[in-house]
């Protein structure tokens, strides 16, 4: 792991480097018919200063709530859209991102925005700096601004402590919603991957990393879990005990699948060491 000790602007000037390559933002949305546009707007307005070449790929996961209408009616020239016919969960979704796109950089962002995309451009400035394999966003990075409850800081943490028993991964925190990656780590990986829900994040990078690609770089966000509608405590608790299950769930899946290719085929270093 590289952990950054520039800060946002600074990574900025590193960026000019690639500002001519085509990046792929794959943005997963479910119901977010409230907030779609405007949050796509957002969006537009944090790369297309700074990038000449981009696409924008959206995903509706099976949206039921007129997401689908709305992205239907949307015309910029650099958004795409896939609608799915049910809800398969995000991995599923990135996934035909994967397919779909045509970048020199793949980057996903969580489609309700709670991660501002303006850390976009510093996920790309760091990649250039240090020219990573993959950029990961990181609640643990020290000039990480998070709001985040009690109970999921703890179930955060269990995860991470299991997760670095059971890989081989140099990582503080797998499961944030914004990732960057080159186009030779999704090529050499998505074929592989299978998980629709919560384990995604952790195969991505389990898989990358048993394909030899080593340089992972964690990046700041800024995340305010209360900035949305807050769900009542007694609603809340189950449901985070509920995801918590899940990810477990995921979490050994991975992991089986994680040993079996460990098994099945040698170490094949092509990443950068």
């Amino acid at each position: 792991m590289i952990t950054d000790t520039e800060n946002g602007s600074s990574s900025s000037v590193f960026f000019s480097a690639i500002r001519d390559k085509k990046i792929s933002v794959i943005v997963p949305v479910y119901n977010e018919a409230r907030s779609i546009i405007e949050n796509l707007d957002l969006l537009i307005s944090e790369i297309s200063p700074y990038f000449t070449n981009y696409e924008i790929i959206v995903i509706s996961d099976g949206s039921t709530d007129g997401t689908d209408k709305l992205l239907s009616k949307q015309s910029h020239p650099n958004v795409k859209t896939i609608l799915l016919d049910k809800n398969r969960g995000k991995g599923y979704a990135i996934r035909q991102g994967f397919i779909e796109g045509k970048g020199d950089f793949f980057l996903f962002i969580d489609g309700g925005m709670e991660l501002h995309p303006k850390e976009i451009k510093v996920l790309l400035g760091l990649q250039a700096l240090y020219d990573a394999d993959i950029v990961v966003g990181s609640k643990r990075h020290p000039q990480s601004d998070i709001q985040y409850p009690l109970v999921r800081r703890i179930l955060s943490f269990i995860l991470q402590q299991i997760v670095k028993q059971l890989f081989d991964l140099d990582v503080t925190d797998t499961q944030v919603g914004l990732k960057l990656f080159r186009k030779e780590v999704v090529e050499a990986i998505r074929d592989d991957l299978s998980i629709n829900r919560y384990g995604f994040d952790l195969e991505v990078l389990a898989f990358a990393r048993h394909k030899g690609f080593k340089r992972m770089l964690e990046a700041p966000i800024r995340l305010d879990y209360f900035c949305g509608e807050p769900r009542p405590f007694y609603v809340e608790l189950p449901h985070i005990f509920r995801v918590g299950l899940e990810v477990a769930k995921d979490t050994l899946r991975v992991y089986l699948k994680y040993r079996a290719l460990k098994k099945k085929t040698p170490k094949v270093v092509v990443g950068i060491v």
